[in-house]
């Protein structure tokens, strides 16, 4: 499978690692927090087959950098948004993991126009919506993190990646109903986001539909791509 490294320099100097696959319609696969593309390595040749497949470390993560003293959603839409146009992209389809469905969800808030399609893997548009020994968990590394920033560099970069988890993504109720997109809310029954803000997502998107995948938790697309994989085509390749 041949495949195209490329690198995007954005507007602040920072630098956006993504790779480019197979042929057809486009399909950006968005990683979770603290990891990188690498994370969708069972899904790229299949999703190859069928579709463009774009796989990209965001902001801060994996090889790509960043040159701005702050890390959010919303930088993250825009870098996106900068590789469609560079691409020549004018609409795609979205699959997100996690803090990429977040991201995801941000970015067709701002860019509807631009999504075909849209699967929704395990996000949360609240904190509330992790369960509670998690974000336990992700307070205690954070405070670690703080601490250790003050004398490492990687620790400071490390903690800008870490808080995205201890912030609500800015997406109300009103905006998930104004999401147009046929789209496909995802999760393991085991998941650390709760079902219950799971089946919220689907409930207040117009199109979405729920599928709950039996004896699975947070990455089950690494641990059982076939299903995974089997899941997501179906619906991306539904009339």
């Amino acid at each position: 499978m041949k495949k195209q490294k490329k690198f995007l320099l954005t507007a602040d100097n920072s630098l956006i690692y993504y790779e480019v696959s197979g042929k057809g319609m486009p399909l950006f696969l968005l990683h979770g927090n603290g990891g990188s593309g690498n994370y969708f390595k069972k899904q790229v040749p299949e999703f190859s087959r069928y579709f463009t497949v774009y796989t990209i470390d965001s902001r801060g993560h994996g090889r790509s950098t960043n040159q701005s003293e702050t890390l959010t959603f919303e930088q993250m839409a825009e870098d996106l948004h900068s590789i469609m146009e560079h691409e020549h992209i004018v609409r795609a389809n979205v699959v997100g993991f996690s803090d990429g469905a977040n991201l995801a969800i941000v970015f067709v808030k701002k860019y509807p126009s631009y999504v075909q399609r849209l699967v929704l893997n395990a996000g949360n548009t609240l904190v509330q919506g992790v369960i509670f020994p998690i974000r336990v968990i992700t307070v205690l590394e954070f405070m670690v993190l703080k601490l250790v920033a003050l004398f490492s560099k990687k620790a400071r970069e490390q903690l800008l990646v870490t808080s995205l988890m201890l912030h609500d993504i800015g997406i109300s109720t009103l905006d998930l109903k104004q999401i147009t997109q046929k789209t496909l809310v995802i999760v393991g029954k085991y998941d650390i986001i709760k079902q219950s803000h799971s089946i919220y997502l689907a409930k207040e998107i117009p199109c979405a539909s729920f599928v709950l995948v039996p004896k699975k938790g947070h990455s089950f697309a690494k641990k059982d791509p076939e299903t995974f994989n089997q899941e997501i085509l179906r619906f991306l390749k539904e009339k």
